[in-house]
């Protein structure tokens, strides 16, 4: 099942809204901090991680820099050094909302499943209005045939924030496996309307539309998703969306 899960940015990571038991820094590591962050910009995934591992080791409570230095290994698909990053804040912080949710999402790119709900089942306990992380439990009880589990979780998100287009197509998914063709194209609309550029959504409701017998509606949105995958540079679902809109015409 090929869900949406909540984004991680290394740059623009927040830690706003949520209590961090963030130890006292000094200058000099928060400089360093900096100069990460700034590698990082330039896209120097090395030099920024050899920075952040220098301002761990002049403070090794320094959340943030494991925290940078953990996303960052995310980035470079080292998944089971960020993790061990993300060990390190919870060593330090044990209820670390942030650190938890986001070592379940690394757990999910591993298809440690079963770890990565226990995360995020232990972010929405230390915050309940965690939408991103009951979107992302969602996907994974989803991933293991836990349909049930997966639309509660989804629902949740939604009426946490009704304005969660991710949450929207992963439920239209939910849906859709579990034979609800018209709230799935309700639930993908939905989504388009929040985030014209999903293309994905725009491929899920076509093939729904095409299966309901509504052709046209079905060749319109494999166009519109052809077209979005082409702007985005995702050559191969492009090449395979134009071969679907072949199918179907014939």
């Amino acid at each position: 099942m090929n869900f949406v899960k909540g984004c991680i940015t290394v740059v623009t990571i927040a830690f706003f809204g949520f209590c961090l038991s963030v130890p006292k820094v000094y200058a000099s590591d928060r400089e360093l901090l900096k100069l990460g962050t700034e590698k990082l910009q330039r896209k120097d995934y090395r030099g920024a991680i050899a920075d952040f591992t220098k301002a761990i080791e002049a403070d090794p409570k320094f959340i943030e820099a494991y925290f940078q230095r953990g996303l960052t290994l995310h980035d470079l698909a080292d998944f089971s050094s960020a993790i061990s990053d993300f060990n390190q804040i919870l060593e330090i912080d044990p209820k670390n909302t942030l650190a938890l949710y986001t070592r379940g999402e690394v757990r999910t790119h591993l298809e440690d499943f079963v770890g990565a709900i226990s995360d995020f089942t232990l972010a929405i306990q230390a915050n309940p209005k965690y939408a991103k992380a009951y979107n992302d439990r969602g996907v994974a009880y989803g991933i293991t045939g836990d349909l049930v589990k997966a639309l509660t979780d989804l629902n949740k998100a939604i009426a946490i924030d009704s304005k969660y287009p991710d949450a929207y197509f992963n439920r239209g998914k939910v849906r859709d496996f579990s034979d609800d063709k018209q709230s799935a194209i309700n639930d993908y609309t939905q989504a388009i309307q929040l985030k014209p550029d999903m293309a994905d959504a725009y491929g899920n409701r076509g093939i729904l539309f095409y299966n309901m017998g509504n052709k046209s509606r079905a060749i319109a949105d494999l166009q519109k998703a052809a077209n979005l995958l082409k702007q985005n540079g995702d050559t191969d679902s492009y090449q395979q969306t134009l071969a679907l809109i072949q199918k179907f015409n014939h």
